[in-house]
């Protein structure tokens, strides 16, 4: 699977987690993730950026990612991933991240 390209998230605790970017309706095997939803954009000049818009954790990345009308509202139409099979390891990631960013959907 190619994707878009890479995305560099840093948590609260100064770790820096590499993500995979894909479009938001890709499909996925069965593994498990943290993941970030997304709204990629690339600039007239080619750079691309990404609004955080959710940040959540799986262990089965083959079920579809429910698209909340939120996310539409804020034209979610990636999701950035990061595999990782331990139940602990994705719950700690998602925490680290969370407790760093203002997502536009996370509570």
């Amino acid at each position: 699977m190619d994707g878009l390209g890479n995305v560099r998230i840093k948590g609260k605790s100064g770790k820096e987690y590499k993500f995979r970017a894909y479009p938001l309706n890709t499909k996925f095997d069965n593994f498990g993730a943290v993941y970030f939803i997304t709204s990629r954009n690339q600039d007239p000049d080619g750079r691309v950026s990404h609004s955080r818009i959710y940040c959540g954790r799986t262990s089965d990345l083959s079920i579809r990612i429910h698209t909340t009308a939120s996310f539409k509202e804020n034209n979610a139409n990636c999701i950035c991933i990061l595999p990782q099979e331990d139940k602990d390891s994705r719950t700690e990631i998602e925490s680290d991240i969370k407790q760093n960013y203002t997502l536009l959907c996370n509570a």
